[in-house]
């Protein structure tokens, strides 16, 4: 095993694989990996302090936002104020819970443990001492980051305040000014944490007895089993594994270590083809169906994005055109290439294919926010026999397309892409 140094750090090139030594690097410097263009490192000043009152800040906005009204709709003589939680509530009464879980987790849950985790770990950091479980919290933390998705939901009560511009007068509440500082404050909290203010605090524990590694040696010298550098995802320390073993974990973090991702392909294949099958539902099935003096009419996706075109509101109908269709349509497209490209042993281009998985998984959840459009929709308009708006199965299968290939992008492992290349170069 070799330990990262502070001074002429060893790290692996998590797009890769590749092991390289950085330099010393001076703050708010980024390495990149000069093969596929992966972020390497970034050197980043002491954050203990700065992190921590961002945090508690971000606690008392999202206090704040929970309590006050959120936004109200007037359409003649009434008014209907909502909250935060308002549209899950009526979600979850229309028969989706389903749905309603996922946004009560993208939107509330996991920003609140973000915030709960940064003043867990960071708080006892600036005492002088690490947490309790401060490994398996922030591991969490990390991972769960990607499916914090308050900006989308910022942007989808933008594009439903547009689509009700003509039939209501939306009043923003306290709630709603407090929710984007809050959007702001947190993302600035998460940006520029170093995780070094944590993992340099963090002992490197060996896992198993003497006995046991002699072990292993004698096993591996019997086997004539290879050895490789693997880095952990997690903390970004340099391990050496036995090639073909599977089962040891990061002796810092905990998280499980692996020369590639464990049955990456048929995972990934898998989560495309269901995702694929629901595509079509979702793009048939309306995701909302508006109710009016007796009148019922039911919206897909396209359908939505052909009213924002045709009264006036192109850049919003861009904007749902290229999220909510183009953005999961081309997505598998350049998942189910990268796979093909794999099982055939391409070498062709490995950077600009590393590229696109680096582009799909950034972009992906941005799809959300044709699902945050329906829940405020659902929120803003129960006004009787005047408007009703109810959430359409499709809104269902579009939530279950993100959330699918956003597992799939999670579950390929791009060191894969790479492959073909590199048992090309040791046969020469």
């Amino acid at each position: 095993m070799v330990e990262p140094d502070s001074s002429n750090r060893i790290i692996a090139c998590h797009g890769y694989g590749q092991v390289v030594q950085l330099p010393d690097m001076e703050y708010k410097t980024t390495a990149i990996c000069f093969r596929c263009g992966s972020k390497l490192f970034r050197k980043l000043p002491d954050s203990v302090d700065k992190t921590l009152t961002l945090a508690f800040t971000s606690l008392i906005l999202f206090i704040v936002t929970n309590i006050y009204p959120f936004l109200a709709v007037r359409i003649g003589g009434f008014i209907q104020e909502t909250n935060l939680i308002t549209g899950l509530i009526n979600l979850y009464q229309q028969g989706m819970p389903g749905l309603a879980l996922l946004v009560l987790l993208t939107v509330l849950i996991l920003p609140l443990f973000q915030i709960a985790g940064l003043i867990y770990i960071f708080l006892p950091l600036k005492l002088g001492f690490v947490s309790w479980k401060t490994v398996d919290i922030f591991r969490a933390m990390r991972y769960l980051q990607a499916w914090t998705m308050m900006e989308i939901y910022m942007l989808g009560i933008l594009i439903a305040m547009i689509k009700l511009d003509k039939m209501a007068v939306i009043i923003p509440g306290l709630a709603s000014f407090t929710f984007f500082l809050l959007i702001c404050v947190l993302t600035a909290a998460l940006s520029s944490l170093n995780p070094e203010d944590i993992w340099k605090r963090i002992p490197i524990k060996k896992e198993r007895t003497k006995e046991d590694i002699n072990q292993i040696e004698n096993k591996m010298a019997d086997n004539k089993k290879e050895t490789t550098l693997v880095g952990c995802h997690s903390c970004s320390l340099l391990c050496r594994l036995p090639v073909e073993d599977h089962h040891y974990i990061c002796p810092r973090c905990k998280a499980p270590l692996h020369i590639r991702k464990t049955d990456s392909i048929n995972r990934t294949w898998a989560l495309l083809i269901a995702a694929a099958i629901l595509y079509f539902p979702a793009n048939i099935f309306p995701i909302t169906i508006t109710g009016a003096l007796g009148h019922e009419q039911a919206d897909t996706i396209l359908s939505g994005v052909i009213y924002f075109l045709f009264s006036g509101s192109w850049h919003i109908a861009i904007v749902i055109f290229v999220a909510s269709v183009i953005v999961p349509l081309m997505k598998m497209i350049i998942f189910f290439y990268l796979l093909i490209s794999i099982n055939r042993k391409s070498m062709k281009n490995p950077e600009d294919r590393t590229r696109l998985y680096h582009i799909t998984e950034i972009v992906g959840r941005w799809s959300m926010v044709d699902v945050y459009v329906v829940t405020i929709l659902v929120a803003l308009v129960q006004l009787g026999p005047l408007a009703n708006i109810t959430a359409g199965p499709g809104a269902a299968y579009f939530a279950g397309v993100v959330v699918i290939t956003m597992l799939a992008a999670e579950s390929f492992d791009p060191r894969l892409i790479w492959d073909a290349m590199e048992e090309s170069n040791e046969h020469k």
